[in-house]
């Protein structure tokens, strides 16, 4: 009986809005920091071993992360090997831009009042943070 054809695997929509699991982002951030494709080897030292993982539990991750299109995956020989699809800046963006609007209102001030209320900002830090804006707007 001839082996039946895969139709060829149709690209996921990455849903930026929506934050990864911890375990699942630490995974992801491992990918962005690497160097193209890695494999699980090099994810198991990069985080797996830190966390006490055992490489099914590393696998079981990465098979999320490819079904929600954050990264691909080939095999080469018995090796499988990942490459990111999400971009790591619009990831940071969107979750950043959620978590301000959920718990600061939307504030930017909000969001630097509860960082630094407590906290006195050094004129360095405080001269630094006025030009930031001044470049911005």
């Amino acid at each position: 009986m001839p082996k039946a054809k895969q139709a060829p695997a149709v690209p996921v929509e990455i849903n930026y809005s929506k934050r990864l699991p911890d375990s699942e982002y630490a995974v992801m951030a491992a990918i962005w920091a690497g160097t193209p494709p890695v494999n699980t080897a090099y994810l198991m030292d990069a985080v797996g071993r830190e966390r006490g993982w055992k490489a099914p539990t590393l696998i079981s991750f990465l098979v999320r992360l490819e079904e929600r299109g954050y990264i691909s995956s080939t095999k080469q020989g018995k090796e499988r090997f990942y490459m990111p699809v999400a971009e790591e800046v619009k990831y940071m963006q969107s979750v950043t831009a959620d978590f301000v609007e959920q718990y600061h209102g939307g504030s930017f001030v909000r969001l630097m009042d509860t960082l630094f209320k407590d906290k006195s900002l050094s004129e360095s830090d405080i001269d630094d943070l006025l030009e930031w804006l001044k470049s911005k707007y």
